[in-house]
């Protein structure tokens, strides 16, 4: 039951039953705890409707560079995806590789590694990133998530089980399992490695069952580079009910950040080598967002040498692109429509000639009016240019490799859906230049 996408949308066709509709509803969401989160929605709702942010100069700046859309014309009449093997507009050129990454992260001299969207149970190795594949590994389930250490050790995520390489995927042992098998890490969000070598993941899935979620939000660590993990449920004894978002280490901060969905959505803050104080709950833990309108339970991260960024998760709500330089103050910049119901889902820092650089894509699937977005900037996020727009009931687009120190890399995946999982089309595009002009 998703009760964001049932909220969303009783508001916009309500009936003849709306009183006895949103009686169950009220009575669905005190149940799995979201009467904070609802408060939250109709509070933020408000004040877009009373244009409180527009006076508070509280929206996101987008350029007025035209973005590139997802339209049927995009298509070919054979029902291929974008037909052009380019996307270009404004100076950026996206070009069709002929890998279908889902995921992918590079190591540390160059060499990719990830997964594909036609052989999901496998692991493929290229040493040109986009043109050719080899088969590395192939796992009994599909691969859920991937993560890599400064050290190259690589760590895999299928059917609830975490796996180790020490040689770049040529052979993998268990080292972790998780509380289910549908459970997984956010890929680029749900795994960090600390200056120490210590790892941390945080366990994310969903499952229902019967009038509740079953509770998988577990934090596991590991001090001697994945060999053995220690469990942790400390967020379960917070009152969290569901799972884990985010994970990761913040240099800026020298801190590790960590988001917690479903019921309570907070930010924690763990001073990565810090002795712990009296009024943290566990391990140095400390609560950074208390109540829900101060927003939390991120999505996504990025972090530049001026700020953190977070990307909030409010399904049918209103959504914020977070910044903080010292985890005391945020400055919350609102989406606004019609991408302002679509989560932040990732966010990815690419450092390329001319800087560094934001990307982030938000997405939604509720409904045609909610529009989704990959969008980036340049300018320590004083504005924001739209890079690609689209309708996320018959699209989804989705930013595929992770952050890399210094990396320039940029991959997006561009999936039409089908009648049926197996029906969905895909297709991979790196960005290749940016002209003088531009926007990113």
């Amino acid at each position: 039951m998703d009760v964001s996408s049932k909220y969303f949308a009783l508001l916009r066709a309500p009936g003849p039953d709306v009183i006895r509709h949103m009686w169950r509803f009220l009575l669905d969401i005190h149940r799995v705890g979201k009467l904070r989160e609802l408060a939250s929605f109709i509070l933020w709702e408000i004040s877009h409707r009373l244009y409180v942010y527009q006076v508070s100069n509280r929206y996101i700046k987008f350029t007025d560079h035209a973005c590139l859309s997802i339209t049927n014309e995009c298509t070919s009449s054979t029902g291929d995806l974008i037909s052009s093997p380019f996307l270009t507009e404004n100076g950026l050129c996206f070009r069709a590789v002929a890998i279908d990454w889902k995921y992918c992260l590079q190591t540390t001299d160059g060499f990719w590694l990830g997964c594909r969207y036609s052989h999901l149970n496998a692991l493929y190795g290229s040493d040109d990133e986009s043109q050719s594949a080899v088969l590395v590994y192939e796992f009994p389930h599909p691969i859920t998530s991937l993560f890599i250490s400064r050290q190259n050790v690589l760590f895999v995520c299928s059917s609830g089980m975490v796996y180790k390489s020490d040689d770049r995927g040529a052979s993998f042992k268990p080292v972790l399992q998780l509380s289910s098998t549908i459970s997984y890490f956010l890929f680029n969000n749900g795994m960090t490695e600390l200056p120490d070598g210590s790892l941390m993941i945080g366990e994310y899935g969903s499952i229902w069952q019967g009038r509740t979620w079953q509770n998988l939000a577990f934090l596991y660590s590991s001090t001697d580079g994945g060999n053995a993990w220690e469990s942790s449920d400390f967020l379960i004894r917070q009152g969290v009910n569901k799972h884990v978002h985010l994970v990761k280490y913040c240099a800026l901060l020298n801190s590790v950040l960590l988001t917690d969905g479903d019921n309570k959505k907070q930010l924690w803050m763990n001073a990565a080598l810090a002795q712990p104080e009296p009024d943290q709950p566990e391990n140095g833990w400390r609560l950074l967002t208390k109540y829900h309108h101060q927003t939390g339970g991120y999505t996504s991260m990025a972090e530049t040498a001026t700020g953190v960024l977070f990307g909030s998760d409010y399904l049918g709500g209103t959504n914020f692109i977070v910044k903080t330089t010292d985890a005391r103050r945020f400055e919350k910049q609102v989406l606004p429509d019609p991408y302002r119901r679509s989560p932040v889902m990732n966010m990815v820092t690419r450092h390329s000639p001319a800087g560094t650089e934001i990307w982030a894509a938000s997405y939604s699937c509720l409904s045609d009016n909610a529009r989704s977005l990959i969008m980036c900037t340049k300018d320590a996020e004083k504005t924001w240019t739209r890079v690609l727009d689209f309708d996320g009931t018959k699209n989804e687009v989705r930013l595929v490799n992770s952050s890399r120190d210094r990396s320039d890399a940029l991959f997006i995946s561009v999936t039409e859906f089908g009648g049926n999982e197996a029906q969905h089309r895909h297709r991979v595009y790196k960005l290749e230049r940016t002209g003088r002009n531009a926007p990113c």
